[in-house]
């Protein structure tokens, strides 16, 4: 798969640029280099909360904090990598059947929770937060979503190279170019499988 360099090559050469980067992680010292470590992380990161893709899914049993409200029965830290909430799935106990396999349509529901600031309120104990995060390794992306970044990128780094008014509207351009492609990439993997994301709860860890 493509790397983080690569992927800022793509980018400038959606724009039409004359010169490509050897760095970003540090810049190779170009004025290019330079925009596209600046721009990079937020290109991948607003891409991923955009798409939510599979491969950036995952669920954490949250830490119970202090609770500044009484409308919500439970306050929870939200997780330091944690780009999206998406859904706090009922009680582990209805999520799979007796053989271990998950329960068909289960892993999608979600109890009600609100976010204010970085705590998630919620009335579910023992709350199990399913969420998008930053993954960083471009091995796990697929050839489509790496494409959105690439797109998105661009939309970053066309004001300042082109600047002006080309520069706005390109910008523009590509942005909506990247959230286009990133839904797509995210369809093309939900098509892939209809298995729900599997969950082992510490009960089921302790009898094997």
């Amino acid at each position: 798969m493509a790397s983080p360099v690569e992927i800022s090559n793509m980018a400038l050469a959606n724009l039409g640029a004359e010169n490509l980067v050897s760095s970003i992680d540090p810049p190779d010292g170009s004025v290019e280099a330079g925009y596209c470590a600046t721009f990079y992380p937020l290109a991948r990161t607003v891409a991923l909360e955009a798409a939510k893709p599979a491969f950036a899914i995952t669920r954490a049993t949250l830490a119970q904090t202090t609770n500044p409200t009484t409308r919500w029965a439970y306050a929870y830290t939200r997780p330091s990598d944690c780009l999206k909430p998406l859904r706090i799935p009922p009680p582990t106990s209805a999520l799979f059947n007796e053989d271990e396999t998950p329960v068909q349509g289960l892993d999608l529901e979600t109890a009600p929770f609100e976010l204010e600031g970085q705590l998630i309120l919620t009335d579910q104990a023992d709350a199990v937060l399913v969420y998008v995060f930053d993954q960083d390794d471009t091995t796990r992306w697929t050839p489509l979503f790496t494409d959105a970044v690439a797109a998105t990128l661009a939309g970053y780094l066309a004001g300042p190279l082109i600047k002006g008014r080309e520069g706005a509207g390109l910008g523009q351009q590509w942005r909506q170019q990247g959230y286009q492609l990133g839904a797509a990439a995210a369809a093309s993997i939900a098509n892939a499988t209809d298995e729900p994301a599997r969950f082992t709860t510490p009960g089921l860890l302790a009898r094997r």
